[in-house]
């Protein structure tokens, strides 16, 4: 009982005092309230970062895949010409169906594309 007795306080002032070990003491907790403030903030603060950054990498990717989307089809367009020309063939000539299998491949979404390189990688 007089342990009890012991760790009452008859003020606030006692309490703040601490028995004379205030600065120890309010330090201490003062330490661990910091402590906790950096272990629940700094995660955050870096899944953020990761996000970001993960978004920023995803829609890079998505325009690579639309430019070379772009860069491949007109490279098949310029050999279709260059074919029809040899053949002696205009423009109008080429069937339809060669020009939506040619274009085919350049519709395709950008997620497609880093799904099938994906695929690849596994």
């Amino acid at each position: 009982m007089d342990l009890i007795n012991a760790i009452q306080f008859d003020s606030w002032a006692e309490f703040i005092d601490m028995g004379g070990y205030a600065f120890n003491v309010w330090a201490v907790y003062g330490l661990f309230a910091l402590f906790i403030a950096v272990n629940i903030l700094v995660p955050l603060r870096r899944r953020s970062a990761l996000l970001r950054d993960l978004r920023r990498r995803a829609r890079i990717d998505d325009q690579v895949a639309l430019n070379s989307a772009a860069t491949n089809r007109e490279s098949m367009s310029g050999v279709q010409t260059a074919e029809a020309e040899s053949q002696g063939q205009s423009d109008e000539s080429v069937d339809a169906g060669d020009a939506i299998e040619t274009s085919q491949p350049a519709s395709q979404s950008a997620s497609d594309l880093r799904r099938s390189q994906q695929g690849e990688n596994s």
